[in-house]
C-alpha cells in the first residue's frame, strides 16, 4: 500500500469521524427536546383537577 493511499484513507476516516460526531450531537440535541417536551406534558398532567371535578355548581355553596 503506498503513501498516498494510506493518507488518503486516513484523511476519509477523519471525515467520517467527524460526520458521527455531529451525528451524535444532533441526537443528544433532538433527545433534550424530546425530555423537555415530556416533562413539559408531566408537570400538565400532574397539576390538572381530579377527573368529575368541576361538572357541577354547588349553589348552596
Amino acid at each position: 500500500m503506498s503513501t498516498a493511499a494510506i493518507a488518503g484513507t486516513m484523511v476519509a476516516m477523519q471525515g467520517e469521524q467527524t460526520r458521527m460526531g455531529i451525528q451524535t450531537a444532533m441526537v443528544k440535541q433532538q433527545l433534550k427536546a424530546d425530555q423537555g417536551v415530556v416533562d413539559l406534558l408531566a408537570s400538565a398532567a400532574q397539576a390538572s383537577p381530579a377527573p368529575g371535578t368541576g361538572l357541577t355548581v354547588d349553589k348552596l355553596a
